[in-house]
């Protein structure tokens, strides 16, 4: 550590809740307005990288949520960026990072320890099924890239509704061949899966040597950047298959002190929060700058309930004090903020959410709810801003930015309504 680190660490002791919460923010991309010019697909790669995953889900009431992750960051893209980030650049693939994520294909090899973990698992307790994975495996080696639709479903009843993998004993083989990393995510089409043999795109997973110690620590540094301030849970969080993390506590332990004794991280007092927290040292400068008056967040946008800044509920409700749950699975009467809420996030503060639905066919955003939270007393920017992030949505999901509405008012508020002020990207190569 340089001396002059030493004397901001001397300085840092002690960190105030809002320069957390702006660290947080900035060290996920979310601090500044998105950028001026089109959205390449250079962007989404560095974006990937510099959250070391993306988490994947089903559900797409507005956007799949890896696209309104990148939304929420880089403004108004166009989307099918992502099919050639997969291919034919196969700079993304997919793995069990934070549950079922996206992830640079160079980060695969950090996750071979868990591929090891369910093969043996797999292996040894479902080896009446060994047979149709070999015959999976053989069939995609020998034929080329395959998902699940190029296998046919045995004759009979149909399957039950919620049976997971269906009918089809080959998909679940996909499934579990991807798990221990026989198979690699190659690409998606329509949302579907498509599965290669590991040796055809990435032949030297297994045959490069990484030791565990340094596998570890490359997992570490990397959750450790992406939230920028941490304790050891959130820590031990970042990185799981889902509910099982990759760095497990006693040895989320042994890394952050590693990174430490490195001078990569640096033990603070979070304000309000009684456990023990560390900076990552990279955001120093971004601390300086803040406590400089200089470099506070200042974008207003809309999250994606699986983005990685409040996939950790947890943390939403230690720093943010903000209690957030998705409430899809929750039957409608019970429901408090809507089917899909999306977080408010302005200026590093999570201030509310909104419920939205967008209507493709007429290009319409319509806001089913929104609530401030009971902190927040609106006042014409703040609802200005919020205005603009819907309107920058409506423009992202195809819409225009004026072409959207708030079912009802919260009373109390300025109305939302409808401008013209949200930029369009220009178009520039």
């Amino acid at each position: 550590m340089s001396s002059r680190a030493i004397r901001n660490h001397q300085a840092i002791d002690h960190v105030t809740r809002r320069e957390a919460q702006a660290l947080a923010t900035i060290a996920q991309g979310l601090a500044a307005p998105p950028p001026r010019r089109r959205v390449r697909m250079a962007d989404l790669r560095d974006l990937v990288h510099r959250l070391g995953c993306v988490q994947l889900d089903t559900i797409s009431v507005i956007s799949r949520s890896h696209e309104t992750v990148a939304f929420s960051r880089l403004g108004t893209y166009d989307v099918r960026l992502w099919e050639e980030l997969y291919e034919p650049a196969h700079e993304i693939t997919e793995y069990w990072a934070h549950a079922a994520a996206i992830v640079p294909l160079d980060h695969l090899y950090l996750y071979r320890t868990e591929m090891e973990r369910f093969r043996e698992v797999l292996r040894t307790k479902y080896a009446h099924q060994q047979p149709v994975r070999d015959a999976v495996l053989e069939r995609i080696r020998q034929e080329g890239p395959m998902s699940s639709r190029h296998f046919e479903a045995p004759d009979g009843p149909p399957g039950k509704a919620w049976d997971w993998y269906g009918r089809k004993p080959e998909r679940e083989a996909l499934s579990d061949l991807w798990s221990e990393g026989a198979l690699i995510m190659r690409r998606r089409e329509n949302f579907h899966r498509v599965f290669d043999v590991m040796e055809r795109l990435l032949p030297d997973l297994w045959e490069l040597e990484v030791c565990d110690e340094e596998r570890r620590l490359i997992l570490g540094r990397n959750a450790a950047r992406a939230l920028g301030i941490t304790t050891l849970a959130w820590f031990v969080d970042y990185f799981r298959t889902g509910g099982r993390p990759h760095l497990p506590r006693p040895v989320a332990t042994e890394t952050i002190a590693s990174l430490v004794e490195r001078g990569e991280l640096l033990p603070v007092i979070i304000e309000g929060i009684d456990e023990p927290a560390w900076l990552d040292a990279s955001m120093l400068p971004a601390l300086e700058q803040l406590r400089q008056r200089r470099g506070w967040p200042t974008r207003t946008t809309l999250l994606s309930p699986f983005d990685n800044l409040v996939w950790n509920r947890k943390r939403d409700e230690q720093l943010w004090s903000f209690y957030y749950r998705l409430e899809c699975y929750t039957p409608a009467p019970k429901r408090v903020y809507g089917y899909y809420s999306l977080p408010i996030l302005h200026r590093g503060k999570l201030v509310g959410r909104l419920d939205p639905s967008f209507d493709r066919k007429r290009g319409f955003l319509s806001i089913k709810s929104l609530h401030w939270e009971p902190w927040v007393r609106p006042n014409e920017a703040l609802v200005r801003a919020v205005g603009n992030a819907i309107g920058e949505l409506a423009m992202f999901l195809g819409g225009e930015p004026d072409r959207w509405q708030v079912a009802g008012s919260p009373s109390g508020i300025v109305p939302l309504e409808p401008t013209h002020r949200v930029v369009q990207p220009a178009a520039v190569p």
